[in-house]
């Protein structure tokens, strides 16, 4: 836009000196051209100018020195037209923060595409710090609001802990505490005090003795992961590392479990990966400002995971009793 400018003073000082040295020439008309230029340009373009808008969109989640792309999208709410939008990037991060100057098309859904840095882990935020739009011929710039953000969680990849050979392997079903319906059951002989309508007439008949039909479920979790805060952030894919790992294992066989880091910060519940995203992404955020995760332990713990940085003997499945793990 400077370099535009600069062009259009040139010229239209050149167009005085024109009219000056040789006025029967049509030089009038070159220099009313060229005087009448400058607010046509704003008439035309200022309508444009102040619709224009930019949208962010990037993954949610991303594996480290995985390829993930940023998307900038122009948006209006109107199509008139603008030459281009000068968009000031910032990005920031656990250590570091970056501005990048962009020149996006003035054109509507026009999408420019830039590509992520993960080889850091952590979480990545793009946020737009100031926006100008253009006008059609690029003598005139107007600053434009936008609230427009994006993140990327770059996560390490799954590291296997030490000591995983007492994890647990799907629910163990229990009698349900108080009967009632159930799609699992079991069958026992009769005990004193069990009601009437549990009584399976059928194969009492059959074996000539009173069997109970009993319901089972699966007990209420109340499993625990507990990882200790990090000093750096060596020990932070390392510890992250293992707490993924531990996750998709119990992903896999469908059993929800608590995380807690340290003694007295965020504790999540987590039953499917979104839960898990949202709680990394509170814990790994340093400036958020939203409400402190936390959750509800139970009083007794019947499996807990502790996971820290250490190299031997990190992660050690244990049984234990209280509510602070």
């Amino acid at each position: 836009m400077v370099i535009r400018r600069i062009i259009y003073v040139f010229t239209l000082t050149y167009a005085i000196f024109f009219n000056i040295l040789y006025p029967p020439w049509f030089s009038w008309y070159l220099l009313v051209i060229l005087v009448l230029l400058m607010p046509l340009d704003l008439i035309i373009s200022l309508p444009g100018m102040f619709t224009k808008s930019i949208l962010l969109s990037a993954p949610p989640v991303l594996e480290k020195d995985a390829v993930g792309i940023l998307t900038i999208t122009t948006v209006h709410k109107k199509s008139f037209p603008v030459r281009c939008l000068n968009v000031k990037l910032r990005v920031t991060g656990d250590d570091f923060a970056v501005n990048t100057q962009i020149i996006c098309s003035g054109e509507a859904d026009s999408r420019r595409e830039i590509t992520i840095d993960t080889s850091k882990t952590g979480l990545t935020k793009f946020e737009i710090s100031r926006l100008l739009t253009i006008s059609l011929i690029g003598l005139f710039s107007v600053r434009v609001k936008t609230e427009s953000s994006a993140s990327v969680l770059v996560l390490p990849p799954p590291i296997k802990p030490e000591n995983t050979v007492a994890l647990p392997r799907g629910f163990i079903l229990r009698p349900k505490p108080g009967g009632g319906f159930s799609e699992e059951h079991d069958m026992r002989n009769y005990r004193q005090g069990d009601p009437v309508r549990s009584i399976h007439w059928k194969l009492s008949a059959k074996f000539d003795s009173l069997i109970i039909r009993e319901p089972l479920a699966p007990p209420h979790h109340s499993r625990l992961v507990h990882i200790m805060p990090w000093e750096n952030a060596i020990e932070r894919d390392l510890i992250l590392g293992r707490l993924l790992w531990i996750a998709e294992y119990l992903f896999k066989w469908e059993l929800p479990f608590f995380v807690k880091l340290g003694e007295e910060a965020a504790i999540a519940e987590i039953a499917k990966e979104t839960d898990l995203v949202d709680f990394l992404r509170y814990v790994l955020d340093i400036a958020t400002d939203k409400t402190v995760i936390s959750g509800t332990l139970p009083t007794r713990f019947t499996w807990v995971f502790r996971i820290d940085a250490g190299l031997v003997g990190a992660a050690t499945p244990h049984s234990i009793e209280g509510s602070d793990g």
